[in-house]
Protein backbone atom coordinates (compact mmCIF):
# COMPACT_ATOMS: atom_id res chain seq x y z
CA UNK A 1 0.00 0.00 0.00
CA UNK A 2 3.05 2.66 0.75
CA UNK A 3 6.42 3.06 -1.10
CA UNK A 4 9.11 1.40 0.66
CA UNK A 5 9.75 -2.28 0.94
CA UNK A 6 8.26 -3.64 5.01
CA UNK A 7 5.66 -0.61 5.05
CA UNK A 8 2.27 -1.62 6.07
CA UNK A 9 -0.68 0.49 6.13
CA UNK A 10 -3.35 -1.61 8.24
CA UNK A 11 -6.56 0.41 8.46
CA UNK A 12 -8.44 0.76 11.37
CA UNK A 13 -12.09 1.79 9.27
CA UNK A 14 -13.20 4.47 7.13
CA UNK A 15 -15.79 7.11 8.16
CA UNK A 16 -18.23 8.12 5.48
CA UNK A 17 -18.17 11.56 5.41
CA UNK A 18 -21.21 13.74 3.85
CA UNK A 19 -20.92 17.52 3.19
CA UNK A 20 -23.76 19.21 4.29
CA UNK A 21 -23.09 22.82 2.85
CA UNK A 22 -19.44 23.68 4.27
CA UNK A 23 -19.59 21.04 6.77
CA UNK A 24 -17.89 17.47 7.16
CA UNK A 25 -20.21 15.62 8.53
CA UNK A 26 -20.47 11.96 9.88
CA UNK A 27 -22.96 9.56 11.17
CA UNK A 28 -22.51 8.15 14.99
CA UNK A 29 -24.56 6.56 17.35
CA UNK A 30 -25.06 7.93 20.58
CA UNK A 31 -26.75 5.43 23.25
CA UNK A 32 -28.16 3.41 20.09
CA UNK A 33 -28.93 6.92 18.38
CA UNK A 34 -28.12 7.75 15.10
CA UNK A 35 -26.76 11.43 15.28
CA UNK A 36 -24.65 13.19 12.74
CA UNK A 37 -21.44 14.91 13.94
CA UNK A 38 -19.08 17.29 12.02
CA UNK A 39 -15.75 16.55 11.19
CA UNK A 40 -13.11 19.25 13.22
CA UNK A 41 -9.50 18.39 13.32
CA UNK A 42 -8.87 21.95 14.91
CA UNK A 43 -11.20 21.09 17.96
CA UNK A 44 -8.86 19.83 20.52
CA UNK A 45 -11.25 17.17 21.62
CA UNK A 46 -14.94 16.21 21.09
CA UNK A 47 -17.03 18.81 21.58
CA UNK A 48 -20.90 19.01 21.74
CA UNK A 49 -23.07 22.04 22.33
CA UNK A 50 -25.73 22.66 25.45
CA UNK A 51 -28.56 21.65 22.56
CA UNK A 52 -27.04 19.01 21.39
CA UNK A 53 -26.63 17.08 24.87
CA UNK A 54 -29.96 18.11 26.09
CA UNK A 55 -31.99 17.19 22.43
CA UNK A 56 -29.61 13.52 23.58
CA UNK A 57 -30.89 13.07 27.01
CA UNK A 58 -27.21 13.46 28.49
CA UNK A 59 -26.39 14.15 32.01
CA UNK A 60 -24.12 16.84 32.30
CA UNK A 61 -21.54 17.41 35.50
CA UNK A 62 -19.12 19.95 36.37
CA UNK A 63 -15.66 19.98 34.41
CA UNK A 64 -12.66 19.98 36.36
CA UNK A 65 -11.85 23.59 37.60
CA UNK A 66 -9.92 25.97 35.17
CA UNK A 67 -10.87 23.12 32.21
CA UNK A 68 -12.07 25.62 29.58
CA UNK A 69 -12.06 25.77 25.62
CA UNK A 70 -10.05 28.64 23.52
CA UNK A 71 -10.68 29.24 19.66
CA UNK A 72 -12.76 31.62 17.75
CA UNK A 73 -14.49 34.71 19.42
CA UNK A 74 -12.55 33.75 22.84
CA UNK A 75 -12.74 31.38 25.64
CA UNK A 76 -15.95 30.16 27.23
CA UNK A 77 -16.55 27.66 30.05
CA UNK A 78 -17.17 23.77 29.44
CA UNK A 79 -19.31 20.82 31.22
CA UNK A 80 -18.45 17.28 30.75
CA UNK A 81 -21.00 14.95 29.68
CA UNK A 82 -20.28 10.59 29.58
CA UNK A 83 -21.61 8.59 26.42
CA UNK A 84 -22.65 5.28 27.67
CA UNK A 85 -22.43 3.35 24.33
CA UNK A 86 -20.40 5.37 21.94
CA UNK A 87 -20.87 3.86 18.07
CA UNK A 88 -18.44 4.51 15.50
CA UNK A 89 -16.15 2.97 12.58
CA UNK A 90 -18.68 0.02 13.47
CA UNK A 91 -17.64 -0.55 16.86
CA UNK A 92 -19.08 0.47 19.96
CA UNK A 93 -16.87 2.55 22.84
CA UNK A 94 -18.28 2.99 26.17
CA UNK A 95 -17.95 6.05 28.87
CA UNK A 96 -16.53 8.31 26.21
CA UNK A 97 -16.17 11.80 27.46
CA UNK A 98 -17.63 15.07 25.54
CA UNK A 99 -17.05 18.65 26.67
CA UNK A 100 -20.32 20.14 26.51
CA UNK A 101 -20.69 24.13 25.53
CA UNK A 102 -19.61 26.81 23.45
CA UNK A 103 -21.10 28.04 20.38
CA UNK A 104 -23.53 25.55 18.14
CA UNK A 105 -22.31 24.41 15.08
CA UNK A 106 -25.48 22.83 14.53
CA UNK A 107 -24.30 18.93 15.42
CA UNK A 108 -21.51 17.81 17.84
CA UNK A 109 -17.70 17.83 17.15
CA UNK A 110 -15.46 15.35 16.26
CA UNK A 111 -12.19 16.65 17.37
CA UNK A 112 -8.31 15.60 16.66
CA UNK A 113 -8.46 13.00 20.26
CA UNK A 114 -10.06 10.88 17.68
CA UNK A 115 -9.65 12.18 14.63
CA UNK A 116 -5.74 12.68 14.59
CA UNK A 117 -4.72 10.12 17.01
CA UNK A 118 -2.73 8.02 14.69
CA UNK A 119 -2.12 8.74 11.12
CA UNK A 120 -5.36 9.79 8.60
CA UNK A 121 -6.38 10.31 5.06
CA UNK A 122 -8.90 12.94 4.30
CA UNK A 123 -10.30 12.14 0.81
CA UNK A 124 -13.20 14.73 1.52
CA UNK A 125 -13.91 14.71 -2.40
CA UNK A 126 -14.65 10.97 -2.11
CA UNK A 127 -16.40 10.84 1.25
CA UNK A 128 -13.83 9.44 3.02
CA UNK A 129 -11.79 10.03 6.06
CA UNK A 130 -9.72 6.79 7.04
CA UNK A 131 -7.61 6.06 9.89
CA UNK A 132 -4.75 3.76 9.73
CA UNK A 133 -1.96 2.37 11.93
CA UNK A 134 1.50 2.20 10.28
CA UNK A 135 4.20 -0.58 10.31
CA UNK A 136 7.78 -0.24 9.31
CA UNK A 137 6.96 3.01 7.04
CA UNK A 138 9.51 5.39 8.54
CA UNK A 139 10.73 6.12 5.51
CA UNK A 140 7.44 5.42 3.03
CA UNK A 141 6.25 8.01 1.01
CA UNK A 142 2.54 7.68 1.91
CA UNK A 143 0.70 9.17 -0.97
CA UNK A 144 0.15 5.74 -2.00
CA UNK A 145 -2.59 6.30 -4.12
CA UNK A 146 -0.25 8.51 -6.62
CA UNK A 147 1.08 5.85 -8.62
CA UNK A 148 2.71 8.12 -10.48
CA UNK A 149 4.96 9.97 -7.72
CA UNK A 150 3.23 13.29 -8.70
CA UNK A 151 3.37 14.18 -4.84
CA UNK A 152 3.36 17.13 -2.57
CA UNK A 153 4.90 16.90 0.58
CA UNK A 154 5.36 19.48 3.73
CA UNK A 155 6.43 19.18 7.50
CA UNK A 156 4.10 18.92 10.19
CA UNK A 157 4.88 20.85 13.30
CA UNK A 158 4.84 19.13 16.96
CA UNK A 159 2.03 20.44 19.46
CA UNK A 160 2.35 22.53 22.10
CA UNK A 161 1.19 19.63 24.43
CA UNK A 162 0.41 16.31 24.65
CA UNK A 163 -3.32 16.98 24.25
CA UNK A 164 -3.16 19.22 21.06
CA UNK A 165 -3.25 16.74 18.17
CA UNK A 166 -4.32 19.32 15.41
CA UNK A 167 -2.39 18.55 12.77
CA UNK A 168 -0.31 22.25 12.31
CA UNK A 169 2.40 23.32 9.72
CA UNK A 170 3.93 26.27 8.24
CA UNK A 171 2.61 28.55 5.54
CA UNK A 172 4.70 30.79 3.64
CA UNK A 173 2.24 33.99 2.43
CA UNK A 174 3.91 36.42 0.47
CA UNK A 175 7.05 35.01 1.74
CA UNK A 176 6.52 35.55 5.37
CA UNK A 177 5.82 32.76 7.27
CA UNK A 178 3.02 31.65 9.05
CA UNK A 179 1.38 28.89 11.32
CA UNK A 180 -1.25 27.33 10.05
CA UNK A 181 -3.72 24.11 11.44
CA UNK A 182 -5.57 21.56 9.07
CA UNK A 183 -8.90 22.32 10.10
CA UNK A 184 -12.11 20.39 9.04
CA UNK A 185 -14.46 22.49 10.85
CA UNK A 186 -13.57 25.87 9.62
CA UNK A 187 -16.12 26.33 6.64
CA UNK A 188 -13.02 28.48 4.81
CA UNK A 189 -9.97 29.29 4.84
CA UNK A 190 -8.63 32.37 7.14
CA UNK A 191 -5.47 33.92 7.90
CA UNK A 192 -5.79 36.64 10.76
CA UNK A 193 -5.59 40.17 10.07
CA UNK A 194 -1.81 40.45 11.84
CA UNK A 195 -0.35 38.03 9.92
CA UNK A 196 -2.10 39.27 6.63
CA UNK A 197 -0.81 42.49 7.25
CA UNK A 198 2.98 41.29 8.24
CA UNK A 199 2.10 39.38 4.63
CA UNK A 200 1.89 42.62 3.32
CA UNK A 201 -1.59 42.21 2.55
CA UNK A 202 -3.74 45.87 2.39
CA UNK A 203 -6.70 45.61 3.83
CA UNK A 204 -7.22 49.42 2.17
CA UNK A 205 -7.13 48.34 -1.21
CA UNK A 206 -9.51 49.00 -3.57
CA UNK A 207 -10.36 45.41 -4.56
CA UNK A 208 -10.56 43.86 -0.83
CA UNK A 209 -14.26 43.89 0.06
CA UNK A 210 -16.31 43.49 3.61
CA UNK A 211 -17.29 40.05 4.15
CA UNK A 212 -19.58 38.12 6.74
CA UNK A 213 -18.54 38.08 10.62
CA UNK A 214 -16.60 35.30 11.76
CA UNK A 215 -17.46 32.81 14.47
CA UNK A 216 -16.10 30.23 16.62
CA UNK A 217 -16.36 28.44 19.88
CA UNK A 218 -16.33 31.84 21.92
CA UNK A 219 -19.09 34.28 22.44
CA UNK A 220 -17.71 36.89 20.28
CA UNK A 221 -17.88 37.44 16.58
CA UNK A 222 -15.08 39.28 14.21
CA UNK A 223 -15.50 41.44 11.41
CA UNK A 224 -13.91 39.75 7.63
CA UNK A 225 -12.57 40.81 4.23
CA UNK A 226 -11.67 38.88 1.40
CA UNK A 227 -8.62 39.53 0.13
CA UNK A 228 -6.37 38.61 -2.69
CA UNK A 229 -3.30 36.94 -2.13
CA UNK A 230 0.35 37.52 -4.45
CA UNK A 231 1.29 34.00 -3.34
CA UNK A 232 1.36 31.26 -0.71
CA UNK A 233 3.45 27.94 -0.37
CA UNK A 234 1.96 24.63 1.79
CA UNK A 235 4.82 22.40 1.82
CA UNK A 236 5.97 22.15 -2.06
CA UNK A 237 2.24 23.29 -3.50
CA UNK A 238 2.53 27.07 -4.58
CA UNK A 239 -0.64 28.52 -4.58
CA UNK A 240 -1.09 31.92 -6.63
CA UNK A 241 -3.27 35.08 -6.96
CA UNK A 242 -6.29 32.98 -4.45
CA UNK A 243 -9.14 35.27 -2.77
CA UNK A 244 -9.00 34.65 1.16
CA UNK A 245 -10.63 35.66 3.92
CA UNK A 246 -9.14 37.90 6.87
CA UNK A 247 -10.47 37.63 10.24
CA UNK A 248 -10.09 40.81 13.06
CA UNK A 249 -9.33 38.75 15.20
CA UNK A 250 -7.43 35.90 16.77
CA UNK A 251 -7.29 32.18 16.71
CA UNK A 252 -7.32 31.22 20.30
CA UNK A 253 -5.79 32.75 23.16
CA UNK A 254 -2.83 30.49 23.68
CA UNK A 255 0.57 30.70 23.00
CA UNK A 256 1.65 29.28 19.75
CA UNK A 257 -1.81 29.66 18.38
CA UNK A 258 -1.82 29.13 14.61
CA UNK A 259 -2.48 32.43 12.94
CA UNK A 260 -4.44 30.43 10.05
CA UNK A 261 -6.76 27.68 9.22
CA UNK A 262 -6.39 25.93 6.35
CA UNK A 263 -10.26 24.81 6.11
CA UNK A 264 -12.51 22.53 4.47
CA UNK A 265 -12.38 23.87 1.18
CA UNK A 266 -8.48 23.11 0.90
CA UNK A 267 -9.46 20.01 1.98
CA UNK A 268 -12.19 18.92 -0.60
CA UNK A 269 -9.83 20.14 -2.99
CA UNK A 270 -6.92 18.27 -1.64
CA UNK A 271 -6.80 14.34 -1.15
CA UNK A 272 -4.38 14.31 2.27
CA UNK A 273 -2.49 11.63 4.15
CA UNK A 274 -1.47 12.82 7.37
CA UNK A 275 1.17 11.01 8.69
CA UNK A 276 1.60 11.82 11.92
CA UNK A 277 4.35 9.01 12.45
CA UNK A 278 6.58 10.74 10.31
CA UNK A 279 5.53 14.11 11.32
CA UNK A 280 4.80 15.27 7.23
CA UNK A 281 1.34 15.84 5.45
CA UNK A 282 1.30 13.85 2.00
CA UNK A 283 -1.34 15.52 -0.79
CA UNK A 284 -2.31 15.99 -4.20
CA UNK A 285 -4.60 18.13 -5.92
CA UNK A 286 -7.93 16.95 -6.97
CA UNK A 287 -8.64 20.01 -9.14
CA UNK A 288 -11.04 23.24 -8.86
CA UNK A 289 -10.14 25.85 -6.37
CA UNK A 290 -8.16 25.61 -3.65
CA UNK A 291 -10.33 27.99 -1.62
CA UNK A 292 -14.01 28.78 -1.43
CA UNK A 293 -13.84 32.17 -2.16
CA UNK A 294 -11.72 32.31 -4.91
CA UNK A 295 -12.95 31.76 -8.45
CA UNK A 296 -13.43 28.66 -9.93
CA UNK A 297 -11.13 27.54 -12.86
CA UNK A 298 -13.31 27.49 -15.95
CA UNK A 299 -14.35 24.06 -16.67
CA UNK A 300 -14.29 22.78 -13.76
CA UNK A 301 -18.12 22.05 -12.82
CA UNK A 302 -18.06 19.93 -15.92
CA UNK A 303 -19.15 16.52 -14.83
CA UNK A 304 -16.68 14.01 -13.71
CA UNK A 305 -15.50 11.64 -16.24
CA UNK A 306 -13.61 8.90 -14.50
CA UNK A 307 -13.25 5.31 -15.30
CA UNK A 308 -15.25 3.58 -13.07
CA UNK A 309 -12.24 1.21 -12.34
CA UNK A 310 -9.77 4.47 -11.35
CA UNK A 311 -9.07 4.50 -7.79
CA UNK A 312 -11.44 6.52 -5.73
CA UNK A 313 -14.25 6.56 -8.72
CA UNK A 314 -17.63 5.46 -6.72
CA UNK A 315 -19.23 2.15 -7.48
CA UNK A 316 -22.14 2.45 -5.31
CA UNK A 317 -25.28 4.42 -4.56
CA UNK A 318 -23.80 6.09 -1.29
CA UNK A 319 -20.10 6.64 -3.20
CA UNK A 320 -21.83 8.98 -5.65
CA UNK A 321 -24.03 10.86 -3.21
CA UNK A 322 -20.99 10.84 -0.88
CA UNK A 323 -18.91 12.60 -4.12
CA UNK A 324 -22.01 14.66 -5.21
CA UNK A 325 -22.86 15.97 -2.55
CA UNK A 326 -18.73 17.15 -1.98
CA UNK A 327 -19.22 18.64 -5.34
CA UNK A 328 -22.54 20.94 -4.31
CA UNK A 329 -20.14 21.89 -1.54
CA UNK A 330 -17.00 22.77 -3.94
CA UNK A 331 -19.67 25.11 -6.12
CA UNK A 332 -19.48 22.76 -8.96
CA UNK A 333 -23.36 21.62 -8.91
CA UNK A 334 -23.27 19.89 -12.57
CA UNK A 335 -20.98 17.62 -11.41
CA UNK A 336 -23.15 17.15 -8.43
CA UNK A 337 -25.97 16.38 -10.44
CA UNK A 338 -24.33 13.88 -12.28
CA UNK A 339 -23.64 12.17 -9.58
CA UNK A 340 -26.79 12.18 -7.82
CA UNK A 341 -28.53 11.16 -10.75
CA UNK A 342 -26.42 8.18 -10.96
CA UNK A 343 -26.89 7.78 -6.98
CA UNK A 344 -30.63 7.96 -7.62
CA UNK A 345 -30.27 5.48 -10.59
CA UNK A 346 -28.85 2.88 -8.46
CA UNK A 347 -30.98 3.43 -5.62
CA UNK A 348 -34.22 4.97 -5.70
CA UNK A 349 -35.27 5.15 -2.13
CA UNK A 350 -33.16 6.93 -0.65
CA UNK A 351 -34.69 10.58 0.67
CA UNK A 352 -31.34 12.12 1.30
CA UNK A 353 -30.12 11.67 -2.48
CA UNK A 354 -33.35 13.43 -4.01
CA UNK A 355 -33.00 16.57 -1.11
CA UNK A 356 -29.44 16.95 -2.51
CA UNK A 357 -30.08 16.71 -6.08
CA UNK A 358 -32.62 19.45 -5.28
CA UNK A 359 -30.27 21.82 -3.95
CA UNK A 360 -27.73 20.78 -6.42
CA UNK A 361 -30.70 22.12 -8.98
CA UNK A 362 -31.24 25.70 -6.95
CA UNK A 363 -27.40 25.95 -6.92
CA UNK A 364 -27.00 25.21 -10.75
CA UNK A 365 -26.65 28.71 -12.06
CA UNK A 366 -25.64 28.30 -15.14
CA UNK A 367 -26.76 30.97 -17.93
CA UNK A 368 -30.28 30.28 -19.04
CA UNK A 369 -33.51 31.77 -20.10
CA UNK A 370 -36.06 32.22 -17.56
CA UNK A 371 -38.18 29.44 -18.40
CA UNK A 372 -35.10 27.34 -17.77
CA UNK A 373 -34.52 28.66 -14.37
CA UNK A 374 -38.13 28.03 -13.55
CA UNK A 375 -37.69 24.35 -15.08
CA UNK A 376 -35.24 23.63 -12.52
CA UNK A 377 -37.11 25.27 -9.92
CA UNK A 378 -39.62 22.65 -10.86
CA UNK A 379 -37.51 20.10 -10.86
CA UNK A 380 -36.45 20.78 -7.68
CA UNK A 381 -40.03 20.97 -5.98
CA UNK A 382 -40.33 17.30 -7.65
CA UNK A 383 -37.42 16.05 -5.81
CA UNK A 384 -38.74 17.53 -2.39
CA UNK A 385 -41.57 16.06 -2.79
CA UNK A 386 -40.45 12.50 -3.33
CA UNK A 387 -37.93 13.00 -0.77
CA UNK A 388 -41.33 13.94 1.43
CA UNK A 389 -43.31 10.84 0.39
CA UNK A 390 -40.13 8.61 1.60
CA UNK A 391 -39.31 10.27 4.78
CA UNK A 392 -42.11 12.65 5.53
CA UNK A 393 -40.52 13.77 8.64
CA UNK A 394 -37.03 15.08 6.91
CA UNK A 395 -36.79 18.88 8.59
CA UNK A 396 -34.51 19.76 5.55
CA UNK A 397 -36.52 18.96 3.06
CA UNK A 398 -39.86 20.49 4.63
CA UNK A 399 -37.74 23.53 5.14
CA UNK A 400 -36.20 24.10 1.72
CA UNK A 401 -39.78 23.62 0.10
CA UNK A 402 -41.34 26.16 2.17
CA UNK A 403 -38.83 28.64 0.64
CA UNK A 404 -39.34 27.32 -2.99
CA UNK A 405 -43.42 28.25 -1.85
CA UNK A 406 -42.90 31.35 -0.03
CA UNK A 407 -40.52 32.61 -3.05
CA UNK A 408 -43.27 31.14 -5.58
CA UNK A 409 -45.31 33.49 -3.99
CA UNK A 410 -47.59 30.45 -2.13
CA UNK A 411 -47.30 30.71 1.23
CA UNK A 412 -50.29 28.76 2.53
CA UNK A 413 -48.44 25.91 1.05
CA UNK A 414 -45.15 27.74 2.65
CA UNK A 415 -46.94 27.90 6.06
CA UNK A 416 -48.03 23.88 6.09
CA UNK A 417 -44.33 22.90 5.52
CA UNK A 418 -43.20 25.40 8.29
CA UNK A 419 -45.77 23.92 10.91
CA UNK A 420 -44.20 20.68 9.70
CA UNK A 421 -40.76 21.18 10.23
CA UNK A 422 -41.86 22.66 13.56
CA UNK A 423 -43.26 19.89 14.47
CA UNK A 424 -40.22 17.87 14.22
CA UNK A 425 -37.70 20.06 14.90
CA UNK A 426 -36.08 19.76 18.69
CA UNK A 427 -36.45 22.54 20.81
CA UNK A 428 -33.30 24.86 20.92
CA UNK A 429 -31.88 23.32 17.77
CA UNK A 430 -30.39 25.57 14.59
CA UNK A 431 -33.51 24.09 12.99
CA UNK A 432 -35.82 25.13 15.39
CA UNK A 433 -34.18 28.23 15.09
CA UNK A 434 -34.87 28.30 11.02
CA UNK A 435 -38.32 27.22 11.40
CA UNK A 436 -38.72 30.56 14.25
CA UNK A 437 -37.42 32.81 11.28
CA UNK A 438 -39.58 31.26 8.54
CA UNK A 439 -42.42 31.99 10.68
CA UNK A 440 -41.57 35.75 10.66
CA UNK A 441 -40.80 36.06 7.06
CA UNK A 442 -44.80 33.95 7.01
CA UNK A 443 -46.18 37.30 9.35
CA UNK A 444 -46.49 34.69 11.73
CA UNK A 445 -44.21 36.42 14.69
CA UNK A 446 -46.05 35.21 17.54
CA UNK A 447 -45.78 31.12 16.62
CA UNK A 448 -41.60 32.38 16.28
CA UNK A 449 -41.67 33.61 20.52
CA UNK A 450 -41.65 30.16 21.91
CA UNK A 451 -39.28 29.03 19.23
CA UNK A 452 -36.42 31.79 19.98
CA UNK A 453 -37.27 31.44 23.67
CA UNK A 454 -36.25 27.81 23.71
CA UNK A 455 -33.20 28.83 21.72
CA UNK A 456 -32.08 31.28 23.69
CA UNK A 457 -31.81 29.37 26.83
CA UNK A 458 -29.60 27.02 25.40
CA UNK A 459 -27.38 29.09 23.74
CA UNK A 460 -26.16 31.73 26.48
CA UNK A 461 -22.32 31.90 25.10
CA UNK A 462 -23.10 31.40 21.79
CA UNK A 463 -21.50 33.49 19.10
CA UNK A 464 -24.67 34.33 17.37
CA UNK A 465 -26.23 35.11 20.63
CA UNK A 466 -27.21 38.57 19.27
CA UNK A 467 -28.88 37.97 16.14
CA UNK A 468 -31.04 35.78 18.37
CA UNK A 469 -31.18 38.19 20.75
CA UNK A 470 -32.63 40.99 17.64
CA UNK A 471 -34.27 38.42 16.06
CA UNK A 472 -36.62 37.94 19.43
CA UNK A 473 -36.83 41.54 19.70
CA UNK A 474 -38.06 42.00 16.23
CA UNK A 475 -40.76 39.33 16.71
CA UNK A 476 -42.10 40.70 19.63
CA UNK A 477 -42.13 44.07 17.98
CA UNK A 478 -44.48 42.82 15.17
CA UNK A 479 -46.22 40.63 17.41
CA UNK A 480 -47.02 43.93 20.05
CA UNK A 481 -46.35 41.28 22.84
CA UNK A 482 -43.81 41.74 25.55
CA UNK A 483 -42.36 45.13 24.88
CA UNK A 484 -40.02 45.97 27.76
CA UNK A 485 -38.88 42.02 27.54
CA UNK A 486 -38.69 42.88 23.41
CA UNK A 487 -36.71 46.49 24.57
CA UNK A 488 -33.97 44.31 26.69
CA UNK A 489 -33.41 42.10 23.79
CA UNK A 490 -32.79 44.42 21.39
CA UNK A 491 -30.24 46.85 24.17
CA UNK A 492 -28.61 43.40 25.35
CA UNK A 493 -28.61 42.57 21.21
CA UNK A 494 -26.44 46.24 20.95
CA UNK A 495 -24.28 46.12 24.17
CA UNK A 496 -23.08 42.90 22.85
CA UNK A 497 -22.29 43.41 18.81
CA UNK A 498 -22.56 47.32 18.66
CA UNK A 499 -25.13 49.47 17.04
CA UNK A 500 -25.43 47.31 13.95
CA UNK A 501 -28.39 49.17 11.35
CA UNK A 502 -31.13 45.77 11.69
CA UNK A 503 -30.70 45.58 15.67
CA UNK A 504 -31.58 49.50 15.88
CA UNK A 505 -34.27 49.26 13.07
CA UNK A 506 -35.80 46.53 15.51
CA UNK A 507 -34.83 48.81 18.53
CA UNK A 508 -37.38 51.48 16.52
CA UNK A 509 -40.14 49.50 16.35
CA UNK A 510 -40.62 48.74 20.18
CA UNK A 511 -40.33 52.17 20.79
CA UNK A 512 -42.69 52.71 18.53
CA UNK A 513 -44.78 50.54 19.80
CA UNK A 514 -44.22 51.33 23.37
CA UNK A 515 -45.06 55.38 22.60
CA UNK A 516 -41.00 56.30 22.97
CA UNK A 517 -41.35 58.37 19.95
CA UNK A 518 -38.23 60.94 19.91
CA UNK A 519 -36.36 57.20 21.00
CA UNK A 520 -37.94 55.62 18.28
CA UNK A 521 -36.78 58.64 16.23
CA UNK A 522 -33.49 58.27 17.27
CA UNK A 523 -33.13 54.45 16.94
CA UNK A 524 -34.71 54.54 13.24
CA UNK A 525 -32.54 57.85 12.50
CA UNK A 526 -29.42 55.89 12.75
CA UNK A 527 -30.73 53.18 11.15
CA UNK A 528 -31.39 54.77 8.08
CA UNK A 529 -28.13 55.89 7.51
CA UNK A 530 -27.31 52.61 6.86
CA UNK A 531 -30.37 51.24 5.73
CA UNK A 532 -31.54 54.48 3.04
CA UNK A 533 -32.96 52.17 0.95
CA UNK A 534 -34.57 49.83 2.83
CA UNK A 535 -38.62 51.28 2.89
CA UNK A 536 -39.50 49.39 6.57
CA UNK A 537 -36.80 51.76 8.18
CA UNK A 538 -38.10 54.92 6.05
CA UNK A 539 -41.54 54.39 6.67
CA UNK A 540 -40.86 53.67 10.26
CA UNK A 541 -38.97 56.60 10.98
CA UNK A 542 -41.76 58.24 9.18
CA UNK A 543 -44.05 57.21 11.68
CA UNK A 544 -42.14 58.50 14.55
CA UNK A 545 -41.71 61.66 13.37
CA UNK A 546 -45.29 62.23 12.57
CA UNK A 547 -46.25 60.95 16.13
CA UNK A 548 -43.31 63.27 17.56
CA UNK A 549 -45.17 66.42 16.20
CA UNK A 550 -42.87 66.33 12.86
CA UNK A 551 -45.08 66.62 10.20
CA UNK A 552 -43.00 67.56 7.29
CA UNK A 553 -40.47 64.93 8.22
CA UNK A 554 -42.72 62.54 9.02
CA UNK A 555 -44.57 62.80 5.54
CA UNK A 556 -40.99 62.91 3.58
CA UNK A 557 -40.03 59.63 5.11
CA UNK A 558 -43.39 57.91 4.17
CA UNK A 559 -42.97 59.18 0.66
CA UNK A 560 -39.61 58.11 0.52
CA UNK A 561 -40.48 54.39 1.76
CA UNK A 562 -43.52 54.55 -0.81
CA UNK A 563 -41.05 55.83 -3.77
CA UNK A 564 -39.11 52.43 -2.19
CA UNK A 565 -42.35 50.19 -2.13
CA UNK A 566 -45.71 50.87 -2.99
CA UNK A 567 -46.95 48.48 -0.68
CA UNK A 568 -45.06 49.15 2.21
CA UNK A 569 -47.92 50.96 4.33
CA UNK A 570 -50.37 48.23 3.87
CA UNK A 571 -47.54 45.64 5.34
CA UNK A 572 -46.91 47.68 8.71
CA UNK A 573 -50.69 47.72 8.88
CA UNK A 574 -50.77 43.82 9.03
CA UNK A 575 -49.30 44.28 12.57
CA UNK A 576 -51.80 47.13 13.50
CA UNK A 577 -49.31 49.86 12.82
CA UNK A 578 -50.73 52.77 10.90
CA UNK A 579 -50.40 56.68 9.88
CA UNK A 580 -52.15 59.36 12.30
Amino acid sequence: MARAEGCKLAKYGTLPVEMKGPRATTQVKINGQDTRFILDTGAFFNTMPRATAEALALKREAAPLGLYVTGIGGSTSVDLARVKDFGILGITLHDITFLVGGSDPGAGLLGANLLNFTDAEADLAHGQYSLFKPTGCGKAALAYWAKDGNYQVAELITGESRLDRTPALYVTVNGQRVKAALDTGATTTLITRRAAERAGIDLNAPDVKASYATHGIGTKSYRSWTARVAAYSIGTETIQHAQMQVMDGDIGSAAGAPEMLLGVDFFLAHRLFIANSQRKLYFTYNGGRVFSLSDAPTGSDKPAASSADAPGAPKTAADYALRGRASLSRGEPARALADLDAAIRLDPDQPDYYLARAEARLRDRQPGEEHERGQRREQALGDLDRALTLAPRNIEALLLRAQLYFHGKDRAAALRDVDAAGGVATPGSPQAREVATAYIALDQPGRALPLLDAWIRLHGSDGTLGEALNERCWARGLAGQMLDGALDDCRKAIRRDGPKPAYLDSLGLVQLRLGHYAEAVDAYGKAAQQLSSNAWTRYGLGLARLRSGDTAGGKAEIAAAKALDKDIAEQFAKFGIEAM
